[in-house]
């Protein structure tokens, strides 16, 4: 049977599932899950416990736990849910109207839930709220102890949310070229082999340049970007998405390849000298640029944000001419952007 959670990928998905899960803590199918959840969260056995209940979005806060326990005192749960985006500075806010339960509720417990990896960045976002009780982090490597043990559940949406929290775990951990770009796992996959595989092979331009990897935000694919270091304002970049670089067919190991060199975000005063760039990339010859945009709206000082790509039906016959191509890119790339100040 097909796992629900590859379809259900959606943060409000994970939200049901664990308000589910808390709300059948005495149900002899789930009351071991939902029992080593309130532990590790709590610190409460749910043998003490009286009576759960849970809501959405109060305070627009993903999950509130309400607990009672068994000599009537009072605890709460927060738990802020992430699937793939990232925690934007609302953990303050969220505060100020947790700090409204203090007088009804003697414990207050906080955690920031995200199947994925959390970067060193968002990490120091969430560790920097002002309130003095901080937030608890737990990432896909904290979460796959909580839940792989579940995989052989009898009940079929614990084992399925199990199979799926093990599965994000070892798409993070992904160094083989994905074959797929078409699920959030496939996306995952991507990013690992982008930062695990491609960026170590091409520690000989760590000098010269800065790799970054992401979600192209609701577009349905991965991106690693290539920038020049030395500037500290933006400069072109070059652009490999994973949607470019997928089997030609099937049991293929030739893929297509297309890597862009672009100019998002230049600041206006870098005009002529993209106009420079320009000229220089049609005469350079390695990049096309056949259907750029140098005017919009009867300006001629648009910025075309594709400036050249490798040839759009380029391929490569397997992994080894991968990394050629990157690298005869990133030379070409280093060149063009030599006198850019």
């Amino acid at each position: 049977m097909k796992n629900l959670f590859d379809f259900a990928t959606r943060e409000l998905s994970q939200d049901a599932f664990l308000r589910w899960l808390f709300e059948n803590y005495d149900d002899p199918e789930t009351e071991q899950a939902a029992s080593a959840l309130l532990k590790e969260f709590c610190e409460i056995d749910a043998s003490e416990i009286k009576n759960i209940s849970t809501t959405a979005q109060w305070g627009n806060i993903d999950i509130s736990v309400w607990i009672t326990l068994k000599d009537d005192s009072k605890a709460a749960l927060f738990i802020e849910d992430k699937t793939c985006s990232e925690e934007h500075n609302q953990l303050d806010k969220y505060d100020t109207y947790i700090k409204r339960c203090e007088t009804e509720y003697h414990y207050i417990y906080k955690v920031f839930y995200k199947t994925d990896i959390i970067r060193t960045e968002e990490r120091a976002r969430i560790a920097q709220t002002t309130d003095t009780n901080k937030w608890r982090i737990y990432s896909i490597k904290e979460i796959l102890p909580l839940f792989e043990k579940y995989v052989v559940a009898d009940n079929l949406i614990l084992r399925q949310y199990a199979e799926h929290v093990v599965g994000i775990y070892k798409a993070t951990r992904n160094t083989a070229m994905p074959e797929k770009n078409d699920t959030p796992a496939d996306y995952l996959k991507w990013i690992s082999y982008f930062e695990r595989t491609v960026i170590p092979r091409l520690s000989e331009y760590q000098n010269q340049c800065k790799f970054f990897v992401t979600r192209a935000g609701q577009y349905p694919y991965v991106y690693m970007n290539v920038e020049k270091c030395g500037y500290n304002k933006k400069v072109p970049t070059l652009e490999i998405r994973s949607r470019d670089c997928l089997p030609v067919g099937s049991n293929c190991s030739e893929r297509h390849f297309l890597i862009r060199f672009l100019c998002y975000h230049i600041q206006a005063e870098d005009i002529p000298q993209q106009r420079i760039l320009i000229e220089k990339i049609k005469s350079d010859g390695h990049f096309q640029t056949k259907g750029m945009v140098l005017r919009r709206n009867g300006k001629e000082n648009y910025f075309p944000k594709q400036i050249g790509c490798s040839p759009k039906n380029g391929t490569v016959k397997d992994e080894t001419e991968f990394f050629q191509k990157i690298n005869e890119y990133i030379n070409y790339y280093l060149v063009l952007l030599k006198d850019w100040k």
